[in-house]
């Protein structure tokens, strides 16, 4: 009798145990129009579509990158993106690790002039990203992270620009493009700093391991160009241009 109550109790939290493994907690940056503020996008409805296939369940919230980097180093977090594909740096590798999939994105310069292109002799705190990324950009430009500013949203990097609050703007172009049509500046320059392939993190532990393996074996076939086709338009852009929004 002891030993059947001890053998229901255990498969009751063997249950509960995988129950709760299988509900993923994923931390987001908005990265419009693969991520939106409001919680759709294209990169969710990827994920969502191996919810039908499997067993697992995404439970996706909007974050800051950099919070999102805090909450996967401390475990908190089973998924975060979208990380710069290999590029993150070393002290990232240390508790995060990507998955194989990857989508290319362009990363530009965004002014209002294009003389601040120039950005060497940019004074410190004149070139603004969002939280969590100017360490990442100081090293793949090679510029002092000084300056830098973050700031939580685009939409505030948008409005800084507009009021001479910061002279340049550097993140991915579909996504900075977005906000600055909403915004209703109508005049702005842009220079492609590189492409940056955009992908997904998890925790560098065992547990992590497994579930890279796992996400990445869903992944291993998806078409990119057709799913996202809508976004890789961006990316058909010259290097460098003005843009005048209607």
């Amino acid at each position: 009798m002891r030993l059947a109550v001890i053998t229901i109790i255990y498969l009751f939290i063997l249950s509960s145990h995988l129950s709760y493994a299988q509900e993923l907690k994923v931390g987001i940056e908005p990265f419009p129009p693969l991520i939106n503020e409001d919680g759709s996008g294209l990169v969710l409805d990827m994920l969502s579509t191996l919810t039908a296939e499997t067993d697992l369940n995404f439970n996706f919230q909007i974050m800051t990158y950099a919070r999102a980097k805090k909450e996967l180093k401390s475990e908190r977090l089973q998924l975060i993106g979208l990380t710069p594909f290999q590029l993150e740096t070393k002290k990232f590798y240390q508790y995060g690790l990507e998955l194989d999939w990857h989508i290319d994105t362009c990363v530009d310069f965004v002014a209002l002039n294009d003389r601040y292109f120039d950005v060497e002799k940019l004074p410190d705190g004149s070139i603004g990203t969002l939280l969590g990324n100017a360490e990442f950009f100081a090293e793949i430009i090679n510029v002092s992270v000084d300056k830098f500013v973050e700031v939580s949203s685009l939409e505030q990097l948008v409005k800084m620009l507009a009021l001479g609050r910061l002279k340049v703007i550097l993140f991915e172009r579909a996504s900075t493009m977005t906000a600055i049509k909403a915004s209703g500046i109508k005049d702005i320059y842009y220079k492609n700093m590189g492409i940056v392939p955009a992908s997904l993190a998890v925790p560098n532990t065992p547990a992590g391991l497994i579930l890279k393996t796992k996400l990445d074996n869903l992944l291993i076939d998806l078409d990119n160009t057709a799913f996202f086709s809508e976004f890789i338009n961006y990316t058909s852009m010259a290097d460098s241009g003005h843009v005048i929004n209607q």
